[in-house]
């Protein structure tokens, strides 16, 4: 089974409490959102947000940083004040 990373990509869909980022294995995209979903105790609680298979998606951390805009297209670039953020 596959690791696969959740997050919003638009504003609207970011959570209050700001539980942002969510990681479950499943065989799908789609099993893993509802196993993420458990596991958040809130069915339907990541509609809307984007699915990353970590198996084949580019580093999100180098040197512990996330990762932005450089060279990839995968992970959001901008932080949550709008301001871009570092690559690798």
């Amino acid at each position: 089974m596959a690791t696969f990373a959740f997050f919003p990509v638009r504003e609207e869909h970011r959570r209050a409490d700001g539980l942002n980022f969510a990681l479950a294995v499943g065989a799908s995209a789609s099993a893993a959102r509802v196993a993420a979903e458990i596991l958040l105790g809130e069915p339907n609680a990541l509609v809307g947000w984007t699915s990353v298979d970590l198996t084949s998606a580019p580093a999100a951390f180098v040197g512990g940083m996330p990762v932005g805009a450089r060279g990839q297209s995968v992970w959001p670039s901008l932080d949550r004040g709008g301001s871009y953020m570092k690559g690798a």
